[in-house]
Order: C-alpha cells, then sequence, then structure tokens
C-alpha cells in the first residue's frame, strides 16, 4: 500500500502552502468545504476562489509543476477572461478548478472564509452560511443534500438572522423558507 496521500490531501497541502507563503487570499469552495463540515460525498475536484491579482502566474506555475501539477499559462488564462481555470494532479488526474475574485460576492467569500485544519492541512473553507445559500442557488439534488447536510451540522451555530438576510440579498428568501421547513420535517418525524 502506497504512503502517498490521497489527491485532495496531496492538493491542498501544495496549493494552500503556496497560498499562505505569498499572502494569497483563497477559499475553497464546492464539494470539499461540505466534507470538511463532515458531509461524506465523492468528489473529483478541488474548487476555489482566490485573489487572482496577487498571484506571480509564472511563479505559481513553476511551484505546482514542481509539485506534481500539470499547469502551463493558458490553463490560467480564464483569469483575463474573468471566467474559471483548471488544471490537474498528474498523479490520479484529480482536477484544481479556480476562479477569481471577480466580484463583490466573490470577496465575500474570500473573507467569511472559516480557518480550520482538514487532514492536517490548514485551509481557509467557505462559510456554512455560502455553502447553504450557493448550494440551494445551484439547486442540483447534491447540492441540495450538501446543504442539508452542513445546515443539520452546523444550524446551533449559524447566524439565522444573517442567514436569512443573505438569502433575501441573493433572491432564495422564499428557497431558504421551503429548505428550513423542509429540515424542521425532517427533524421532527
Amino acid at each position: 500500500m502506497s504512503n502517498d496521500p490521497d489527491p485532495i490531501t496531496e492538493s491542498l497541502l501544495v496549493l494552500t502552502k503556496y497560498f499562505h507563503h505569498n499572502n494569497t487570499p483563497y477559499v475553497i469552495v464546492g464539494g470539499v468545504s461540505v466534507l470538511v463540515f463532515g458531509r461524506t460525498r465523492m468528489t473529483l475536484d478541488i474548487d476555489i476562489i482566490v485573489d487572482h491579482t496577487k498571484i506571480d502566474r509564472e511563479d505559481f506555475i513553476t511551484s505546482l509543476t514542481e509539485n506534481g501539477f500539470d499547469i502551463n499559462l493558458l490553463d490560467l488564462a480564464g483569469f483575463d477572461d474573468h471566467t474559471h481555470c483548471s488544471f490537474f494532479l498528474k498523479r490520479g488526474m484529480f482536477r484544481i478548478d479556480m476562479k477569481g475574485m471577480y466580484s463583490q460576492a466573490e470577496k465575500e467569500s474570500i473573507e467569511m472564509a472559516v480557518e480550520t485544519v482538514f487532514n492536517n492541512t490548514e485551509v481557509r473553507i467557505n462559510h456554512p452560511i455560502n455553502i447553504i445559500l450557493y448550494k440551494l442557488l445551484f439547486g442540483s439534488e447534491q447540492d441540495y443534500e450538501d446543504a442539508l447536510a452542513v445546515y443539520v451540522r452546523m444550524k446551533d451555530t449559524i447566524d439565522h438572522d444573517h442567514l436569512k438576510q443573505k438569502a433575501n440579498q441573493m433572491d432564495l428568501g422564499s428557497q431558504l423558507s421551503d429548505f428550513l421547513e423542509n429540515v424542521n420535517d425532517l427533524i421532527n418525524s
């Protein structure tokens, strides 16, 4: 059996070390953020929002290439177009999807990030309120289950007034009300 870390852990170690060393604001979102809050599920990538203006692209590429990633300048062109960038950890072809801090919503996600330890790695993870609301916004069955798992685990620590206020700002007030009603029905059944 190999002593190599799993692709998520290996990727997080390299990426967060780079971001911390270079004072680059970031937040891990998507499936990995849900894993950190206790939901067991499969994910095939790491989704990251990063302050792309703080990345020295050549240095970033060199650092990641030296650590087993398949990445080049073209892979980061999405920063110029305000879209996402994808590259891979060669071992296992595990994908990293990054998008820049293009909007106020992305800036808020970075600012609200929760600092924690996941698989012995210090990471900045999306705040539970953001996870819940963005999962409701995306709306797939898995997204709903992710939101449910995070809410149930974090409901006693979530600022419900802030959750509702942000839901209303995102035009998700009715979806959140329905979601909370379903949660209460599940808990009370």
